[in-house]
């Protein structure tokens, strides 16, 4: 669940996700985001329901990091589907590749550094996963500007799950921040967590970004999974229906 940022039409590492972090990231993560484990299985549920059946399938993984999204696929019975995963740190995909060689997941995984318009283009994809992405996106235009990037990648009728921070409620942000008290995060890191938030601009509400995935024709998105602030959604291609 790493990270692309852009800038109009720049995209840009978000600082914090290089080496020194890579080692540390889901350690991390799993108590930045509560519930991150069962994030990522439902997001491999949601999936193979979707493509339930075949035998072969190629999913994409925008903002891959870790590759901790895909472990769940070693339970769920489908050794013919090949994996990409995209991310803008070798770091983070350097760890990635450690784990899916451990999870005798790697020989059927190609790992790219690089923002996704850098992939080379190849046949469109059954599926699509982009966690944690979207909102480190700066404006609208630039957001659908990567959506599309995705759709653009994908076969008609292609699942695609997606998650990021939608909403700033403040009564919420703190009770974010009180649990990572209670886990024992240093009020220093406290502080310097709550001034990234504050420069973070995440999409408004679920309406906002419903109607942003229309303009990139994803129809009928369903929610997941909801930790807070954070929420996962199951859309649809539909190219057709883009407005």
């Amino acid at each position: 669940m790493a990270h692309e940022h852009h800038t109009h039409s720049a995209h840009h590492i978000v600082p914090g996700f290089g080496a020194d972090r890579a080692a540390h990231y889901d350690s991390q993560a799993s108590v930045n985001l509560a519930g991150a484990p069962a994030m990522y299985e439902l997001g491999v549920s949601a999936l193979t329901a979707q493509l339930d059946g075949q035998e072969a399938a190629s999913l994409l993984f925008v903002g891959m990091g870790t590759g901790a999204e895909l472990v769940p696929y070693t339970r769920f019975g489908v050794p013919g589907w090949r994996f990409t995963g995209v991310d803008p740190s070798g770091a983070m995909l350097d760890v990635a590749r450690k784990r899916l060689e451990a999870e005798g997941l790697l020989s059927r995984t190609q790992l790219h550094v690089g923002e996704l318009r850098t992939l080379p283009p190849g046949p469109p994809f059954d599926g699509a996963q982009m966690m944690g992405v979207l909102h480190h996106v700066e404006g609208e235009e630039a957001r659908l500007e990567l959506l599309r990037e995705v759709t653009r990648r994908l076969k008609p009728g292609a699942p695609l799950v997606v998650g990021c921070r939608v909403g700033k409620d403040p009564v919420l942000t703190n009770v974010e921040f009180r649990r990572l008290r209670a886990y024992g995060v240093p009020q220093d890191a406290l502080e310097n967590r709550r001034q990234r938030l504050a420069e973070v601009r995440p999409i408004e509400s679920d309406a906002a970004l419903f109607a942003m995935l229309a303009r990139a024709g994803l129809v009928e998105p369903r929610p997941i999974f909801i930790s807070l602030q954070f929420k996962v959604f199951l859309a649809r291609f539909e190219p057709g229906s883009a407005s």
